[in-house]
């Protein structure tokens, strides 16, 4: 996981720019291709080792691809369109993230031709060459007038800064959190301050830097990316703390684990559904109700993992209220982000939201990570104990998913900013 995580999150804002100046269509084509040719070195790997180097391909390929998306359906869609847009990305996002689980577990459990875990990256291949077909004949093409000039070294600044960040945040606990752990971040400060220098000095002179800085410099903007950031933070932090505690405090199978997860993707896809209906009635204050239903499956959550998981109808409805609160939301506040920038940023913005949502990701995995083990550490048992039993492990659940509703109530919190900011910019209210 790590080995795809960190060079996708660390080239996003590159794939992002290099969208910008090559076309949008272009550069999704040619991420979707690089992906699925790493699926099939991933698939064939004779060692743990090429396995890991494919899986970074698999990350650069994707990390080529996701901005691509974002700004093609900010710049060729307005209004109720967009939201429309978004929300039916959302669903199939949705959709597209439980099947995964699904259908991973299945794949291992039938272990067809005896390929086991080869299989899951097989699967990926027909799915790759139909969205290859497809986008070569529907996609449109997009791209801004500017000077096909590479920044390679701020690229390479963004790049290590990033990955200097989200390495030691992935691995540091699982190592004990060694002293490079600690260094890695500290390092990445003064590195992200002189990449910020450099692409400000570069745009003076009429370079094309990775990103222009000044978007940060607007409040509707910086308040936006810390709010996904920390709302981000909450979501695979969630799946992370809930299938540890279903897998080995409840003893459940992976594709067990996966099913209890399909009310919860229901729920996400009727939530983007009613993303847009909701917009078109509350306007950008959609958002609110979204991330309060999400709260209050957090809540029961925690409820869950302090009574010990015995409660089914109770998790489930915990699940379907996570799900509903993650549908109604994500869709539109990507919206509500792109829409504080101009056109000929929507690349730049849509790459800097990206990865604000894999780094909150990955802080969350990070603090969650810690808070639950660190219970299972206090009441004396090991990952993998044979003392583990669902009182322990749901309550180590429910202590980690406390972070989760304290982040998405923060959220809540900056969101009512971010509203108020925005109601100075009038260019940002064609929410």
């Amino acid at each position: 996981m790590v080995a795809y995580d960190v060079p996708f999150g660390a080239m996003l804002l590159n794939g992002a720019r290099l969208g910008d100046l090559f076309g949008r269509r272009r550069l999704f084509l040619l991420g979707m291709a690089t992906f699925a040719l790493a699926s099939l070195s991933c698939a064939l790997a004779p060692s743990s080792w090429l396995l890991i180097g494919s899986r970074a391909i698999q990350g650069i390929g994707a990390a080529l691809m996701m901005p691509q998306i974002y700004a093609s359906v900010r710049l060729l869609f307005e209004g109720d369109a967009r939201r429309r847009a978004f929300a039916i990305m959302g669903a199939v996002q949705g959709v597209a993230g439980a099947a995964s689980q699904l259908i991973g577990g299945y794949l291992i459990a039938i272990n067809a031709a005896d390929l086991g875990w080869r299989l899951v990256f097989l699967v990926n291949l027909p799915v790759a060459l139909s969205a290859l077909v497809a986008g070569r004949w529907m996609i449109v093409e997009t791209k801004e007038v500017l000077p096909s000039k590479l920044d390679i070294l701020g690229a390479a600044l963004g790049a290590l800064a990033l990955i200097l960040v989200l390495f030691p945040l992935m691995v540091g606990r699982e190592h004990h959190w060694p002293w490079w752990a600690i260094v890695g971040p500290l390092v990445a400060l003064p590195l992200f301050a002189y990449f910020a220098h450099y692409e400000i000095q570069l745009a003076k002179r009429g370079g094309v830097p990775v990103i222009d800085i000044s978007l940060f410099r607007r409040n509707g903007f910086t308040l936006g990316s810390i709010t996904a950031f920390l709302f981000f933070s909450t979501i695979s932090s969630f799946s992370l703390s809930l299938t540890m505690f279903l897998q080995v405090g409840l003893g459940r199978t992976a594709l067990e684990a996966g099913t209890i997860f399909v009310p919860s993707t229901i729920a996400f896809f009727v939530g983007s559904l009613l993303s847009e209906s909701l917009a078109r009635r509350l306007g950008q204050w959609a958002l609110f109700p979204g991330m309060l239903v999400y709260a209050i499956g957090l809540l029961l959550s925690v409820a869950v993992g302090f009574e010990g998981g015995g409660d089914s109808f109770m998790l489930s409805s915990s699940l379907i209220l996570n799900g509903l609160g993650q549908g109604i939301v994500i869709p539109l506040f990507l919206n509500l982000i792109l829409s504080t920038v101009a056109n000929s940023e929507a690349g730049m913005a849509s790459g800097a939201y990206s990865t604000m949502q894999t780094a909150g990701a990955a802080f969350g995995i990070a603090v969650v990570g810690i808070m639950f083990f660190s219970v299972l550490d206090g009441i004396g048992i090991k990952p993998g104990s044979a003392l583990a039993s669902a009182e322990s492990y749901g309550y180590a659940f429910a202590i980690a998913t406390i972070y989760n509703l304290m982040a998405v109530i923060l959220s809540l919190a900056l969101f009512v900013w971010l509203r108020r900011s925005l109601s100075h910019q009038p260019q940002a209210l064609a929410f």
